[in-house]
């Protein structure tokens, strides 16, 4: 029942172009079948005529043949240009699909799952569930069709022998059946192992030098040594369910084969039969058998594509991030005045199964200044900031920007009024200049620079070999710490948002590029509200007002 659901399931993402598909399917296979049967017949009538001695007497039969068989395998091939087109839109919609839901989860959930775990379902879960649309099902209703179209002709040209031929391969299509369930269980555990491999390997290359420090032992490459070695017992497992469906359906063949000659010569010597028509009922018959050989072997492998499909599905079907609310907040009275920027008010938070880290704590951040957010490590500064983003979800109380609460604005507004410039900033592997307009895509070049020059960052970008155009390699490995960071900072600067946020700018900076960082930050604070998570001395002197975040904040009295 969950292979024809999700089968149905599968199908059904296709909406508006799914008649069309199976439209295509049928006609090139009926067609293809029609030129078959063509084949058979100008055989029969062939052979009759040499048993007759008569073959002018049907020429016309045979220029019919020739005819209809010459125009159902054009038109096949027109039909099968349709198929493939409507296979490769759907699976790159399924991509698209699976790439956009990546994009749309909780905050959380990036923090509970490997980045490899969602790259396996893009890339290899998704390859394998598209062979739905691509190969598979095709190739389980085509021989269905084959099977319908040979045994229509060849009821009509000998009923008795059509009627003992089928019963034989009915059979042998059961066994095969027997089999789909065991691919499917493999199918599942590939799936599985071929993520935690893809999650090793993502984590060795994004560590490299951290490994070859620490690893000595190589570890890492024995872990996937050991999850390789047992996709490989499972892909040898695989092999051999296929290797057995091979082997029986080869003997099965064999064996039909060695009937059918048996119960041709006694059908002529019985003369219920012609030679002309044992001879057509031979050329369908052997295309029938190889058509029920191709349903026994590739049903139980559309089972296998089905069973990755239900796990895309699954993930299709993961909880995506609230866009209209980021708060089930408890709304008070807001202890805020007009020129607060910022206000955590009454707040209350806790991690999932970890003590409250705020309780009706309630902290407030002026507008046009520099604020900053200082406290001892793990009192929840950075929580804070991932709290005002939308990371996650207050347990109660609101939190308020400019006065309005960000129930009522909802994530994307929110989001729009802030400006983040993380630790670690994320470079992409494109040039500066669209790192740097990634904030504002419609940005022109003289604003991209504008922006570059107030974060302190236009002169080293200028030096360089291809100025803007500079490819960042690997996330900014040909960049130092400090170049990262005022590129990040330019970033920021150019959303031109009310709101810039700063989670600890300047802790892995030396004291040059920490000046430099210090200079592009007081040439905001007039007309933006800067909030920096920080706790270097030099940071925390040029605030304009500072915001202490106590450790398990408790309300008081």
């Amino acid at each position: 029942m969950g292979i024809a659901k999700n089968l149905v399931k599968s199908l059904q993402m296709m909406e508006r172009r799914l008649p069309l598909y199976l439209l295509s399917i049928f006609m090139m296979t009926a067609l293809n079948a029609l030129f078959e049967v063509a084949g058979s017949v100008f055989m029969k009538i062939i052979f009759d005529c040499a048993n007759q001695g008569s073959v002018y007497e049907r020429k016309s039969q045979i220029i019919i043949t020739v005819i209809m068989g010459i125009l159902a395998i054009i038109m096949a091939s027109i039909f099968m240009c349709i198929y493939n087109n409507e296979a490769k839109r759907m699976s790159l919609k399924l991509k698209m699909l699976v790439f956009e839901k990546s994009m749309k989860f909780p905050y959380v959930y990036y923090e509970e799952h490997h980045s490899g775990e969602i790259l396996s379902k893009l890339v290899y879960d998704t390859d394998i569930a598209s062979n739905i649309y691509s190969s598979r099902l095709r190739r389980v209703l085509a021989p269905i069709i084959f099977v319908a179209v040979f045994a229509v002709a060849m009821m009509i040209i000998n009923p008795f022998m059509t009627i003992v031929l089928i019963a034989f391969n009915v059979i042998l299509f059961l066994i095969n059946a027997l089999l789909s369930n065991p691919m499917k269980k493999v199918g599942k555990k590939l799936s599985k192992n071929n993520a935690v491999m893809t999650n090793i390997l993502s984590d060795m290359i994004a560590g490299a030098g951290i490994s070859k420090i620490y690893d000595i032992n190589h570890k890492g490459v024995l872990k996937y040594k050991t999850v390789n070695n047992q996709y490989t017992v499972e892909q040898k497992e695989k092999m051999r369910l296929a290797a057995l469906l091979e082997m029986f359906n080869s003997g099965f063949d064999l064996f039909c084969a060695l009937m059918f000659v048996v119960l041709g010569i006694i059908l002529v010597q019985q003369k219920f039969a012609t030679i002309g028509e044992v001879a057509a009922i031979y050329t369908l018959y052997t295309s029938l058998s190889f058509r029920f050989l191709q349903l026994g072997k590739n049903f139980p492998e559309l089972v296998n594509c089905i069973a990755y499909a239900e796990r895309i599905f699954e993930f299709l079907e993961l909880p995506e991030e609230n866009k209209e609310i980021i708060s089930k907040s408890i709304l008070v009275k807001p202890v805020t005045q007009k020129e607060d920027a910022v206000v955590f008010s009454n707040i209350s938070f806790g991690y999932k199964d970890k003590e409250k880290l705020f309780n009706r704590a309630t902290y407030e951040f002026p507008a046009n200044k520099l604020i900053a957010a200082v406290g001892p490590s793990g009192c929840g500064k950075s929580t804070l900031a991932k709290l005002l983003l939308g990371f996650y979800t207050i347990d109660r109380g609101d939190i308020l920007i400019f006065g309005k609460s960000i129930s009522e604005l909802g994530i994307s507004k929110v989001r729009e009024q802030i400006a983040y410039v993380p630790q670690e900033p994320y470079l992409y592997n494109v040039s500066i200049l669209d790192n740097i307009r990634y904030a504002r895509k419609t940005a022109s070049k003289q604003e991209v620079m504008e922006a570059a020059k107030l974060a302190n960052a236009h002169e080293f970008i200028s030096k360089m070999e291809n100025g803007y155009d500079t490819v960042i390699i690997n996330r900014g490995n040909n960049l130092s710490g400090g170049e990262r960071q005022r590129i990040a900072i330019a970033r920021a600067i150019l959303k031109d948002s009310p709101v810039i946020l700063m989670d600890e700018a300047t802790s892995a900076l030396d004291n040059e590029s920490e000046q430099m960082i210090a200079d592009s930050i007081a040439s905001l604070k007039k007309r933006k509200t800067v909030i920096m998570i920080a706790h270097r001395k030099k940071t925390i002197q040029m605030a304009d007002s500072i915001v202490e975040v106590q450790m398990w904040n408790k309300p008081a009295g």
